[in-house]
Formats: C-alpha cells, sequence, structure tokens
C-alpha cells in the first residue's frame, strides 16, 4: 500500500506523541518531587554521620574550627555555623547539639541545595526519557497494528468499492476461510446489498421495458422474448407459458418460451374449449395457482418436465384476456420477491394486450372516418378512467380550463382545439402504469415515480402515429414540464417548454391540486389559487397563471354525462379493483398495501387511538402438520372474531400472520386475544405500538417487529 491516505490514522498519530510526550513531562516532575525528598534524606543522614564521625574524632569543644574546616570540606555540606545564622530553617538545615568532655557545641549545618536539586533533576530526566521511549515504543506498535490489521483492509474495501463504481469490479473480492475474518464478513455483506440493489434495478429497468414494448403495439415479438427470458434468468424459472385470447373469439394463442436457448420458443393457435391441464383451469379459477400437483398437468405440460407451477390469469378492466404460467422442473417455491416480480409483469402483459386492442380500433376508426371525433378521444379517456377512479372526469375538467386559459389569451381557434384534445388525452399513458404504482394509497417510493414519469413519452408513444392528433402532441408530451427546469422527461425550462404545455400544467396541476383522492381531501379553490401564485415564476408560466386565476376561480367546467360507460358497471368496476389492490383478499381486511389508508380511516372514526399488532404463533407448523386450509381456517376465524369482539376496529393483515389493529382502548383488545386463544386453541402475541402519531415511523416499527417474528 503506496498510500494510505487516512486522515485520521495520522491525527491519532499525532495525539498519541503527543499523549507519550506529557507523559513523559509528568514523570519527570513526578520523579524530581519524589527523588529530591530522598536525596534530601540520604544527604541529611549520611552529614549526620559524618558530623558524628568527625566530633568524635576531634573530641573537643575547643577544637571547632577545626570541626568546621574539615566539615565544610564534605561535597554536600555548604557551610557549617557555629552561631544561629539566618535563614536556619531551610529543610537543606541541620542543627546538631555536639557533647564533648569539655562542654556542648551548637552547629548548624548547611546542605549544598544546587548540588542535591541537580542530582535530582538528572535521575528524573533519565526516568523521564525510560518512560517516555517506552510509552512511544508500545503506543507505536499499537498503531503499526491497527494499521495493519483494521486500516489497511479498510482502504482496501474502499479502494474496491471505488473499482466497482468505475467498473473495474462487478463485487468485492472474498477469501474463502471468512469465519474469523470481519472484514471478509463486511465484503460479504457490501456484496449481498450490491446484489439487493442491482436485483431491484434490474427487475424495474425489466418492467419499464415491458411497459414502454407492450404499450406502443410492437406485440410479441423477438424482443419480448428475449425480455421474457431474462425474466426467467432472474426468478430460476425453466420456461413460461403465455396464452391470450383472439379478441372476442373462442380462439387463444398459446407461446411456450424456454429458459434454454437451446430449445426453441413455439405458438399455437388453439381453441379455448380444447384447452387441458393447468391453463383451462386459471382460466376458469380466475385467480392465481401455485401448486406441485403433476396430476392435474395434460400430457404436453408433463412432457416439458414440471414439477412447480404458478399460473397468474392476465386480467384487465375485469375481464381475464389470458394466463401467463412459469414453471420449474423441480418442486423448489418461488420467493415472495420473486411472485410480486412475476405479477407486475402479467399486470403489464395483459394491460398491453388492451392497449393494443384500444390502438387497434382507433386506428380502424380513422382509417374509415379519416377524421378525429370527440367520441373516439373520449372513447380513450373512459379507457383511463377505467383503471384509475382519480382521472375520472378530471381529463375533461383539464380540457375545458386549458380551453378557456387559451381563449382568454387570444390564441387561434386551430390552437385552442388542438390545446383542448391534448387536455382530453394527456394521461392517456397511465394505462401502461402497473396498477400497484397508479391505484397506491399513498407515497410512491423512488422507483414508482420513475415508472410513473414515463406516462407523458408513453402517451406520445401512443399517439405519435395518428396523424389528426400531431398538432396535440406537444402539450401532451410536455405537460409536466416546468418553468424552472424541474420538470420531466426532458427537463425544459422557460419558454423552451411549448405553449401548450405550459397552458396544460396549469390547468393539470388545479384540477390535481382540488381533486379528492381515496386518501386525502381536495384543496379549496382559494387555497389552489394561492399555491399557483406562490409557484408563479418557479414552477408555471407567470403570464399564463394570471390569465387563468378568475378563470379557475370563477367557472366551472359542464357537468359530464356518462355517455359511454354505464355508472352501476363503472363503480362496480372500480370498487373491484380497489378491493384487489387494497383488500386481503383471504380474510377480507385491508392488506398491506392499504396501510396509509387504514391509518386515515382510523384517524377519522376516532381521532385518538391506539395501535397493536397481532402474531398468531406457530401458524407456519399449523400450515405444515394439518395442511393449507386449517391455517386459512384460523387466519378467517381470528378476523371474524376480531371485528365481532372489536366493532368500528380498523384491520390490516401487513404480512401472513399479523395483523395490525387501530382501537381507542387496550383492554376490549386483550380480551378478544384472549377469547381468539380460547377459542381456536392457538397462542397470539399482542403487542402495543407506543408512536401512532406518524404513519412512517409506524411502518418502521412493523418492519421491526415483522423481521424479530
Amino acid at each position: 500500500m503506496n498510500k494510505l491516505n487516512i486522515d485520521k490514522y495520522w491525527l491519532l498519530s499525532t495525539i498519541n506523541l503527543s499523549v507519550a510526550i506529557l507523559i513523559g513531562i509528568s514523570s519527570y516532575f513526578l520523579s524530581y518531587l519524589f527523588l529530591k525528598e530522598q536525596i534530601l534524606k540520604v544527604n541529611i543522614k549520611n552529614a549526620e554521620n559524618y558530623i558524628e564521625v568527625v566530633s568524635v574524632s576531634l573530641g573537643s569543644k575547643k577544637k571547632s574550627k577545626q570541626l568546621v574546616e574539615i566539615l565544610e570540606k564534605a561535597p554536600y555540606i555548604k557551610k557549617v555555623y557555629l552561631n544561629v545564622p539566618q535563614n536556619s530553617k531551610s529543610e537543606f538545615v541541620i542543627r546538631k547539639n555536639l557533647l564533648f568532655p569539655d562542654g556542648n557545641l551548637k552547629i548548624y549545618v548547611f546542605l549544598n541545595k544546587n548540588t542535591i536539586l541537580e542530582y535530582a533533576k538528572q535521575v528524573a530526566k533519565k526516568i523521564a526519557l525510560g518512560i517516555f521511549f517506552v510509552t512511544v515504543l508500545l503506543s507505536g506498535l499499537i498503531l503499526l497494528a491497527v494499521r495493519n490489521f483494521y486500516l489497511k483492509p479498510l482502504w482496501r474495501i474502499k479502494r474496491d468499492i471505488k473499482k466497482i463504481s468505475t467498473g473495474e469490479l462487478s463485487k468485492l473480492p472474498e477469501s474463502r476461510d471468512s469465519s474469523r475474518d470481519e472484514f471478509n464478513r463486511i465484503r460479504r455483506s457490501i456484496n449481498r446489498m450490491i446484489e439487493t440493489i442491482k436485483r431491484k434495478s434490474e427487475r424495474e429497468d425489466v418492467i419499464s421495458q415491458f411497459i414502454h414494448l407492450l404499450t406502443v403495439g410492437k406485440g410479441f415479438n423477438g424482443e419480448f422474448i428475449s425480455l421474457m427470458r431474462t425474466v426467467l434468468d432472474i426468478t430460476k424459472c425453466d420456461g413460461v407459458i403465455i396464452g391470450v385470447k383472439e379478441n372476442d373469439s373462442e380462439f387463444i394463442q398459446v407461446r411456450y418460451i424456454p429458459r434454454n436457448k437451446k430449445e426453441s420458443p413455439s405458438v399455437q393457435r388453439k381453441a379455448i374449449s380444447d384447452l387441458k391441464g393447468i391453463e383451462p383451469y386459471i382460466l376458469e379459477l380466475e385467480r392465481e395457482i401455485e401448486t406441485k400437483k403433476t396430476s392435474i398437468l395434460s400430457e404436453d405440460e408433463k412432457k416439458l418436465g414440471i414439477k412447480y407451477v404458478f399460473g397468474i390469469p392476465l386480467t384487465v378492466m375485469s375481464k381475464t384476456a389470458g394466463f401467463i404460467i412459469f414453471f420449474r422442473k423441480k418442486e423448489t417455491p418461488l420467493k415472495p420477491d420473486a411472485k410480486q416480480f412475476i405479477r407486475n409483469i402479467a399486470k403489464s402483459i395483459a394491460i398491453s394486450v388492451e392497449i393494443r386492442k384500444l390502438i387497434k380500433n382507433l386506428e380502424a376508426k380513422l382509417k374509415q372516418e379519416k377524421e378525429l371525433t370527440e367520441k373516439i378521444v373520449k372513447s380513450l379517456v373512459r379507457g383511463i378512467e377505467i383503471r384509475d377512479s382519480y382521472t375520472r372526469g378530471h381529463s375533461e375538467r383539464v380540457a375545458y380550463f386549458s380551453k378557456r386559459i387559451a381563449e382568454e389569451m387570444g390564441l387561434r381557434k386551430d390552437e385552442v382545439k388542438a390545446i383542448y384534445v391534448a387536455g382530453l388525452l394527456h394521461d392517456i399513458g397511465k394505462i401502461g402504469i402497473p396498477d400497484s404504482i397508479l391505484l397506491k394509497p399513498g407515497k410512491l417510493s423512488n422507483e414508482e415515480y420513475e415508472i410513473i414519469k414515463l406516462h407523458p413519452t408513453l402517451s406520445y408513444e401512443l399517439l405519435n402515429h395518428i396523424d389528426v392528433l400531431k398538432n396535440s402532441l406537444p402539450g401532451i408530451k410536455y405537460h409536466h414540464e416546468r418553468w424552472d427546469g424541474s420538470g420531466y422527461p426532458e427537463g425544459l425550462k422557460g419558454k423552451e417548454i411549448p405553449l401548450q404545455a405550459r397552458i396544460l400544467a396549469v390547468a393539470d396541476s388545479f384540477d390535481a391540486m382540488t381533486s379528492d383522492r381515496i386518501y386525502r381531501k381536495g384543496m379549496s379553490k382559494s387555497k389552489a389559487i394561492t399555491e399557483l401564485k406562490k409557484l408563479s415564476g418557479k414552477k408555471y408560466d407567470p403570464e399564463i397563471v394570471e390569465n387563468a386565476l378568475h378563470i379557475l376561480l370563477h367557472e366551472e367546467p359542464p357537468e359530464i354525462a356518462d355517455q359511454y360507460i354505464d355508472s352501476d358497471i363503472f363503480s362496480t368496476i372500480e370498487e373491484r379493483r380497489l378491493d384487489y389492490y387494497l383488500r386481503d383478499h383471504l380474510t377480507g381486511v385491508f392488506n398491506r398495501n392499504a396501510l396509509e389508508l387504514a391509518y386515515k380511516i382510523a384517524q377519522d372514526r376516532f381521532g385518538k387511538f391506539l395501535a397493536f399488532t397481532v402474531d398468531i404463533k406457530e401458524l407456519r407448523e399449523i400450515n405444515v402438520k394439518e395442511g393449507w386450509e386449517k391455517g386459512d381456517q384460523i387466519l378467517k376465524k381470528t378476523v371474524e372474531l376480531l371485528l365481532n369482539s372489536l366493532k368500528d376496529s380498523v384491520i390490516a393483515r401487513y404480512s401472513g400472520d399479523n395483523f395490525l389493529i387501530f382501537f381507542p382502548e387496550k383492554e376490549p383488545v386483550e380480551k378478544a386475544v384472549q377469547k381468539i386463544e380460547e377459542e381456536l386453541k392457538i397462542r397470539i402475541t399482542l403487542h402495543q405500538i407506543e408512536n401512532v402519531e406518524d404513519i412512517e415511523a409506524l411502518k418502521v416499527e412493523l418492519t421491526r417487529l415483522e423481521f424479530e417474528s
């Protein structure tokens, strides 16, 4: 490692050296204080012994002068006095009363202070230097160990991550024996995260490609087969069988696409009545089928070596347009994320079939009549409304407001007409967006938002080949561009955005703000006007906002009559579609997709409320021992007893054996759970969630509880 650019390591080294210096300085002063006392004591003892020896050897008080001279020759004695001198109270002074045969003699011996202190300093310096070098050596060894055993592996991980970002590596290298190597475990964890991100990104990209491929009417061509084989690789399935009905006839086109490229795909035209095996089973039941039973397979299906089947009907607008069957030649079932991925693919295919029918019908009509009629355009609009209740009337209102703004600005009649048609068809591309995104009752994820942003381009692609709509295409494609360049699909700014699109943007945003959604109430007109003023010159053309304000505030679009779809039928379709997306099909309560909606209903119903999770313990074991039907019975009976005991409660099934209950009191919930345990002979874990003030915090807590269980 030539360059170890880790600033914190060098900072740590500097701190280590500073600490060693402080320890050395501290040890010097401490040693000095201690040694000064000890050396002083030794010198005092030596001086006292020396005085005793000299006085004994002289043996007479009369020889005091000689005594003084002899004592002052000692290196540690500086001065000797026979009388009391000044500063005789110093710790460096020895006071002695010598007894001689001819009398007593008092002397004051001054020790050599400088010699004693200098000696103490020299010894203290040596000790301090020794401690300093030992400290530096030990801490240096520790830093070296940290560098070699921790910082170098971390630097290598950082280097390899950089290589991944530049495309030199696809994942971090791992050693074979990683049981005791925490850094290799970190590498393995990062690799798992990279694989998860890649897998998720790959699936989102495949769904986007399906939407684009199928909604522009290219059909089941070679590109479709290649894309479907990518799906088979991702899901690790061995093949897929796709059946699509021919319009409203009794015939169906059945396509077989194998995962193995050496095996050729095939297409057969069959009468629906001639279908055998799992195929008519899915069409008749009109629901998902997951099975390992080979007894229900046809002879042709058995020849393919099928051991496991996951089949889905291709349903759109409450009609079954065909089926799609993914199979494996082993009995290993699909994982939940793979199933959800297949569901999204199935929805895209089902939608594409209907879109192709709409486009073909539209082209045939235009070819016959050679002109665009409002009736055909509104039929397309109704096609969107069937998919999303929010657009019911939205397109007509946007078209009306756009037309009035254009008239107010003095545009020509042909321009006004083009803007009106653009308003009617601006959201036609939403027919290619999966239900899981279009009907989601809450905030979209970044990935979902990227898909919804495709709808202006899809609208453009759907209508681009229709000559009579050419003049309306700029408004359709660019109605989500914004004055400050923050819009999509191309990030146009200011007057780079076509005038049509700038007008549509104001009308579309106003109607979106004032329309009710299932998870929120629309704004009042005055509040929406205030918001438009606030964003004038930022998101919207200020000239258009100024011309639009009095129209938006004071005018009402004409009432829209259901000329093409019966209201009762529309309501039934809408109710069924919302139930399909928001309701748990087994128990009938809200599902995971509807948590935000359930939360809002609880807020409206109770004001203040509590949240509880109900976890049915050992349900998997019951499914294994007694079968799935027994487990399903327990789940349905649990919900039935909860609803009977807790009137007005709001319940959601957020995972297989877990339910979320919103209710204002705790005691009734506890009693209800106890009753269920006694009646069904099962064990239930009841947990109260503390923070119910924020739906996002509630979701985090649910995820944590689900992971722990």
